[in-house]
């Protein structure tokens, strides 16, 4: 009998979900890595900031999911680039208020439309109600996850875990 406890990474959802974005990540980067020089992080804070504009580090942070310094380092190249600006916020002075440019758009523009082509292409092996069912799967996992997050329930505490060798003492008493 397997120990249910026993973690599988052929079955445990965190893994197998890292494994695809990871994998749907190096694919799609293929669209604009080459042709536009950006990698994976720079491509999502663009997107975002089209989606957000006029927008902020901490906005664009919230909305990806990413980490506060990979937002601000991926911001910080694509300003020097000249894709994005950075300016005061005149009303917050610890803000800035972060925009595409026009070159910064024109990429956005022309990577976007095959960027959704992908995604037409990678769920086609779904009929409309299972993508619409998959969408509703991923907004409620969020959400459990949030909710999760907040009750702080899952921090991992190693004093709170049984350590390996009372775990195999448990098994071999048994």
């Amino acid at each position: 009998m397997t120990d249910p406890s026993a973690l599988n990474l052929q079955y445990f959802l965190p893994y197998k979900l890292s494994r695809l974005v990871n994998d749907i990540s190096a694919e799609l980067s293929r669209t604009y890595a080459t042709n536009f020089g950006l990698n994976v992080s720079q491509w999502r804070m663009l997107a975002a900031a089209a989606q957000l504009e006029p927008t902020s580090v901490t906005e664009l942070t919230d909305y990806s999911g990413m980490d506060k310094v990979t937002v601000s380092r991926s911001v910080a190249e694509m300003v020097k680039r000249g894709l994005l600006t950075r300016t005061p916020d005149s009303r917050d002075s610890r803000r800035a208020i972060i925009a595409l440019t026009t070159e910064g758009r024109d990429i956005y523009v022309h990577i976007a439309p095959a960027a959704v082509e992908f995604e037409q292409s990678l769920l086609s092996v779904f009929d409309d109600g299972e993508q619409k069912q998959l969408q509703e799967f991923i907004d409620r996992l969020l959400a459990q996850l949030a909710v999760l997050r907040l009750s702080g329930s899952y921090n991992f505490d190693r004093r709170k875990r049984k350590s390996p060798k009372a775990v195999v003492a448990e098994k071999v008493d048994k």
